[in-house]
């Protein structure tokens, strides 16, 4: 099914003064692959064969250069294994103009660095959301969470901003970064157009990423409950 894409607007590169701050430590561009850890400190078999052995094969995002102190990022779609073939290549085409922000996150005894991509900021209308929906999760616990929240809204004529956004956290180890943030809210907007502060629907496309990383019965699911974590690949030749 055909989709209505609309482009989406290209925000200035805003580098925060934390993002100054922290200039030194800029992105490892590369693809970053799934591994068994929590919060990205390493869980489960260390030797590289018992690893290999129970890690599967997930290529979770690529950060690539794009100018000075700029990046863009792709999400490995194809992950999102209960999305439909057109759910997968919307959040992809949403890849094509981005937003890219990085800052510092020193709250408590934490100095965390963030890198943040906005993928999408746009308002669309009830029909597209219904569409949009429709081309993700087939899984009837998501696809009940949408039906039901949609038949609660009574407004055919209602509009909504999407937002959809990517968060990259470092972890304090070289070439690993933990996947915060991959979702799409949707807020509705008033007559004046100014949106809801809390989202009207939201769509978790991490927590549906993760939860198909491992078997259901694998020992190792628990560690796919609130993060996943990216290790870069490094080629051995």
């Amino acid at each position: 099914m055909a989709f209505r894409f609309f482009i989406t607007m290209l925000y200035g590169i805003v580098i925060t003064s934390s993002f100054f701050h922290h200039s030194a430590q800029a992105i490892e561009a590369g693809q970053y692959y799934y591994f068994i850890s929590e919060k990205c400190e390493p869980r489960g078999p260390q030797t590289p064969e018992e690893r290999g052995a129970v890690t599967p094969d997930v290529m979770l995002f690529e950060v690539v250069p794009a100018g000075i102190s700029d990046y863009f990022v792709h999400m490995n779609t194809d992950a999102l294994v209960h999305y439909t073939e057109e759910g997968q290549e919307y959040l992809t085409r949403l890849e094509e103009e981005q937003a890219y922000t990085a800052g510092g996150d020193n709250s408590g005894s934490s100095n965390n660095i963030h890198h943040d991509f906005m993928l999408q900021r746009e308002a669309i209308s009830l029909k597209d959301l219904i569409s949009t929906l429709n081309s993700f999760s087939q899984q009837q616990t998501e696809k009940g969470y949408y039906y039901r929240t949609i038949l609660a809204l009574g407004d055919e004529r209602a509009r909504f901003k999407a937002v959809t956004r990517v968060r990259l956290t470092e972890s304090g180890a070289t070439n690993r970064m933990l996947l915060s943030d991959y979702s799409t809210s949707y807020y509705r907007l008033d007559k004046t157009g100014n949106a809801s502060a809390t989202p009207f629907i939201s769509v978790d496309h991490n927590a549906l990423m993760r939860k198909n990383i491992h078997q259901y019965n694998s020992p190792f699911n628990a560690y796919t409950t609130t993060h996943v974590c990216g290790e870069k690949w490094e080629s051995e030749i």
